[in-house]
């Protein structure tokens, strides 16, 4: 196969794919645009980051499906008038999907979708084309494309900011750090992008005199990829003989090592396909032996997902994981088995991303789902969540389950979905914001458990508070300074009894001066007397009323000698000194607060 040689500034060939990709370019000229506005601040990004983010994945999207839908209508022989109606049709779909999907489902989708329109192009042309060889010489071709179009990218924007940053040195010329960023705009957003459109084969038949075996390309596959596989393969069979004479169960890094060797050994294979039978002895074993080598790894990495699943629930990461685990059973099972083409492994692939980038199917949509149910099933079973509505507890709940409920509400808390378990909380009035695990907390009886925490750190006692001081407690009325957050903590372990230093002065007028010691917090001001408060006996009294101290107002408030001085405990850590004994006092292992304090002298 002739290569197209390489030409860093190839005017003709964007003309030409700008003719054959109209709608991709326009896209792309769009995006660049959008950018290129928000670099000169033209458009305010902070004021309207959200609708120029979904506007700038719209473009992107617009640019690879556009391309993937002329590539369809030239393998299939469709005229235009089919192709727009396909292509604005799904662009509308997609469309709809990004200007009203949540932010959290919209990265999801960017992060899944885009694979799937890249490899999409692979196949684009081949829908009704079952050519093995055809289909190899035109993704090489391809790729190879894109590579040099990113390098030659990359060679363009380094290359022209190299010129004027030389100018500015040598010439005293003032070069705007604005020209720069529309320089790699326009480099990375039309150049690169369009350059790679253009190495796309026009035509989609090819022949063995196609295939150009270089050098280099059968030094990878000989002595690079092939040896690699089988180095995976060793190493996860050994460990499964492990598994089977240790009979312990398999890890949960597992997945890692699963997705390394299929991952490797399917662009290994779908790389060297043309020398299947004239590469070297490892290239030559792999073609027959990896996809049946492949099915026990999935049987494996299958039961270790399962074992997860059953454990923590699904989430979107998991779910990814499992897919890809079924892709990888169900390639291995068809290539032992049926030998298909090869655009199949390619096919699935872009059809499995596309369900759970999209629709009841997603991986955000999926794992919501699963972790609401999970949660519910916890809440319902401690008696909790009683006929759909949280009773607060006034009994112990296990280490685990309280952590499960914890972790299900992060998992809500980090993606802004604790507005979807606002019915269960009839006291929360409506209006009232939710944002947090710990909001919820005081209406469930019991302390958050952090990821972190184990039920040894538990067993210890170990008391966590969250203080969520009241706006009313911030007016200034009476105080002169409200200072800012203070923090202390202790550097000897846990079972040394810390003792937290603390010493601090402020330059105010008198001068003001605070230290910790013991358990109290004392502040003084020069010349005159000293408020002491004791922290520790107010938190634990605190304690006593209530076993829940998170998102609670944690206050304290003193006059003394014409000094007053408000406390607001914000966060803090503590924990039995000796945790072997029950009776054991606490000690702060933190303590992080903000003063405020006023003089009547």
């Amino acid at each position: 196969m002739n290569i197209k040689n390489i030409n860093l500034m190839p005017v003709a060939e964007l003309k030409k794919t700008v003719k054959r990709f109209p709608l991709s370019a326009l896209c792309s000229f769009f995006l660049c645009g959008l950018m290129v506005l928000s670099i000169h601040e033209v458009i305010k990004v902070d004021e309207k980051i959200e609708l120029y983010g979904r506007l700038m994945t719209l473009s992107a999207y617009g640019f690879f499906w556009f391309g993937l839908a002329r590539l369809f209508a030239e393998g299939l022989g469709w005229d235009k008038t089919r192709e727009l109606a396909v292509g604005f049709g799904v662009f509308a779909v997609l469309a709809l999907l990004v200007f009203f999907g949540k932010d959290y489902t919209l990265v999801w989708i960017l992060t899944l979708m885009i694979p799937a329109l890249l490899l999409g192009i692979s196949i684009g042309p081949y829908i009704r084309n079952n050519d093995d060889l055809s289909f190899w010489v035109y993704n090489r071709q391809t790729w190879q494309g894109a590579g040099v179009a990113l390098s030659a990218g990359m060679l363009w924007g380094l290359g022209i900011s190299a010129a004027l940053g030389a100018i500015d040195y040598l010439f005293g010329v003032s070069v705007k750090a604005e020209l720069y960023g529309d320089i790699w705009s326009v480099v990375l957003i039309i150049f690169a992008p369009l350059y790679a459109l253009s190495w796309v084969p026009e035509k989609f038949s090819y022949t063995t005199e196609d295939v150009d075996p270089t050098p280099q390309l059968l030094f990878m596959l000989n002595w690079v990829l092939a040896p690699l596989v089988f180095v995976y393969m060793l190493i996860l069979y050994a460990y499964f003989i492990k598994i089977a004479f240790m009979q312990e169960l398999p890890r949960g890094q597992l997945s890692y090592m699963v997705t390394a060797f299929g991952g490797l050994g399917v662009l290994t294979y779908l790389a060297g396909w043309p020398f299947r039978e004239s590469g070297g002895v490892l290239l030559k074993l792999l073609y027959k032996i990896f996809f049946p080598a492949l099915i026990i790894p999935v049987i494996v990495q299958g039961i270790s997902i399962y074992m997860r699943l059953e454990q923590y629930g699904l989430t979107e990461q998991r779910y990814l994981v499992a897919v890809s685990s079924l892709w990888f059973g169900i390639v291995a099972l068809a290539y032992t088995f049926k030998k298909p083409s090869l655009k199949f492994m390619v096919g699935l692939l872009v059809i499995l991303l596309a369900a759970i980038s999209l629709g009841p199917f997603s991986a955000p949509s999926v794992s919501m789902h699963s972790q609401i149910g999970r949660l519910e099933a916890q809440l319902v079973r401690n008696g909790i969540l009683v006929d759909g509505k949280i009773v607060r507890t006034e009994k112990e709940i296990p280490f685990e389950d309280r952590k499960a409920i914890s972790s299900g509400l992060d998992f809500l808390s980090q993606r802004g979905s604790l507005e979807r378990i606002r019915g269960w909380f009839p006291e929360i009035k409506a209006g009232q914001e939710i944002s947090y695990p710990a909001d919820l907390m005081p209406y469930m009886g019991f302390n958050y458990v952090s990821p972190y925490e184990s039920q040894q750190t538990q067993a210890q006692d170990v008391i966590t508070l969250n203080g969520k001081a009241l706006p009313e407690l911030l007016k200034l009325d009476g105080f002169e300074y409200l200072l800012s957050s203070q923090s202390i903590y202790s550097s000897s372990e846990p079972q040394d009894a810390p003792v937290l230093k603390w010493e601090k002065t402020w330059e105010t007028t008198p001068t003001l001066s605070g230290r910790y010691q013991d358990g109290h917090l004392i502040f003084s001001v020069e010349g005159r007397g000293s408020v002491d408060f004791d922290v520790l006996g107010y938190v634990l009294a605190e304690l006593e009323k209530d076993i829940t101290l998170e998102a609670r107002d944690l206050v304290m408030e003193q006059e003394k000698d014409g000094v007053r001085v408000r406390l607001m405990l914000q966060y803090g850590y503590l924990q039995k000194k000796n945790p072997q004994d029950l009776s054991s006092s606490y000690v702060f292992q933190s303590l992080t607060f903000q003063p405020l304090v006023g003089f009547n002298l």
